[in-house]
């Protein structure tokens, strides 16, 4: 038995836990997220304008699929990047692994079904998706890195430590 009297935590008392505000890396994971989602649109709909200009008819089907594929890739992203402050570190963590692993076996999956459709051009698919999902994730990525993410942490607090004070 400690000699110290337990206290019952917020959630043991019934009231609701504080609200975790919004730090400065959520809110520049966010802006890289939605900058990258937005640059890899755009580079698709580019795609797809050149399609729709090329002679074969099935361009432009491929590239609607391949814009479709980089909407499967993308948007969980963007999702997890504002769900994310309201997880826990393992909940997020099996967050992103999950729709990761969700996200390549429906892309996966697609691209067999559609392999062998003769109007469906696979050039086209593959350009969309190549531009768009990886244009993404590049823009992304530069944006985290040059992003200085300070370390958000607050002290445990010890047995032997009195609460603080508010």
């Amino acid at each position: 038995m400690s000699p110290q009297p337990e206290t019952p935590d917020a959630h043991e008392r019934g009231a609701a836990p504080a609200p975790r505000r919004r730090t400065a890396g959520d809110r520049s994971m966010q802006r890289a997220t939605v900058i990258a989602v937005a640059v890899g649109l755009v580079l698709d709909v580019i795609v797809l304008a050149i399609a729709a200009t090329r002679p074969e008819s099935t361009a432009l089907a491929g590239a609607l699929v391949g814009t479709g594929l980089t909407l499967i890739v993308v948007l969980p992203s963007m999702g997890i990047a504002f769900l994310g402050p309201r997880l826990s570190p393992m909940s997020m963590a099996v967050t992103v692994l999950g729709s990761w692993a969700v996200k390549m076996f429906v892309v996966i999956l697609i691209l067999l079904l559609v392999r062998d459709l003769p109007s469906l051009s696979t050039q086209w698919i593959g350009l969309a998706l190549l531009v768009g999902a990886v244009s993404a994730m590049i823009v992304e990525a530069t944006l985290l890195m040059r992003t200085r993410q300070p370390l958000d942490v607050e002290p445990a607090r010890t047995p032997r430590e009195p609460p603080a004070e508010q």
